[in-house]
């Protein structure tokens, strides 16, 4: 029978093969992800298109998008381009892009827009706050971007949040006033 892989000097049987394959199985079972204990450089350091937030020391491991969604949160990055066109220093970015909404606490919004006048605030790892964040809202994740990320950008003095919800065909803006 033909070899699947090669180790060093001799080739693997089928059977070999698929008792390492077990066996990685059960080592990767036994494997468990640690979400807790991070500091913020630690989360910053993270590198790669993840989608992962950070809240008080946790990891909070995001849905992967849909098409559907991945499109919508597109079609909204290009009208905020269009809107600030005047504003020359003014920015979009699409996620992953982080958003310090204190120091302890960092959202990954679908999208995120900042005028021109509050480019202090941006650096090229996170930017501190937004003057807009866009979520579509995921249906596994519905209460936590209704509710959970509402609030937090509200506290944070984010002064627009819109929530984009395929499911009900709908788009909701929120302001502080």
């Amino acid at each position: 029978m033909p070899s699947l892989l090669e180790s060093p000097g001799q080739p693997l049987s089928l059977a070999e093969v698929a008792g390492i394959s077990r066996q990685l199985a059960d080592d990767i079972g036994r494997l468990t992800l640690k979400t807790e204990g991070f500091s913020v450089s630690e989360y910053l350091s993270l590198g790669g298109p993840y989608l992962v937030e950070y809240r008080n020391g946790c990891l909070q491991v995001l849905p992967t998008p849909t098409a559907l969604h991945q499109a919508l949160a597109f079609v909204f990055a290009n009208l905020l381009v269009a809107f600030s066109k005047g504003d020359r220093l003014s920015r979009v970015k699409l996620a992953p892009f982080r958003v310090a909404l204190s120091e302890h606490d960092y959202r990954v919004p679908d999208v995120c827009f900042m005028l021109g006048r509050n480019a202090a605030r941006r650096t090229d790892l996170f930017w501190r706050g937004a003057d807009l964040v866009v979520e579509i809202i995921s249906p596994s994740n519905r209460a936590h971007d209704m509710e959970i990320k509402r609030a937090e950008y509200a506290v944070a003095g984010i002064s627009e949040y819109w929530l984009i919800d395929p499911e009900e065909k709908r788009v909701r803006v929120l302001a502080l006033l």
